[in-house]
């Protein structure tokens, strides 16, 4: 599967998860459909992704993420009206602010 990720997605990978822009992508999709499939849901999709101005393509790169996550990003992508690489953008985006979020609670456990 090739997605596009734009400068925003990028840096955030690297900054939070290193230079392996795959990978760090392949774990966002794979927390979002892990998401999915809990019946919790993942939060709405934003609508400033919809913007194709919000974020040209630096990188095409070709993930390993198995043809049953492919077919359901596919069909998630398409039952919010978007393409797949803005869901693979909104899934970045979840996966790195997950991140924070348990970062935060970590500290403040040890606080």
């Amino acid at each position: 599967m090739q997605v596009v990720v734009g400068p925003f997605t990028r840096q955030g990978i690297e900054e939070r998860l290193g230079p392996d822009l795959p990978a760090g992508v392949e774990i966002a999709l794979l927390y979002y459909v892990g998401k999915l499939r809990s019946g919790r849901g993942a939060p709405e999709f934003p609508s400033f992704l919809q913007n194709a101005s919000f974020e040209g393509p630096v990188s095409e790169i070709e993930l390993n993420v198995g043809p049953e996550v492919e077919s359901v990003l596919s069909a998630e992508a398409e039952r919010r009206h978007t393409t797949v690489d803005r869901l693979a953008a909104h899934s970045v985006f979840l996966y790195l602010a997950e991140l924070d979020r348990l970062e935060e609670e970590g500290a403040a456990a040890t606080s």
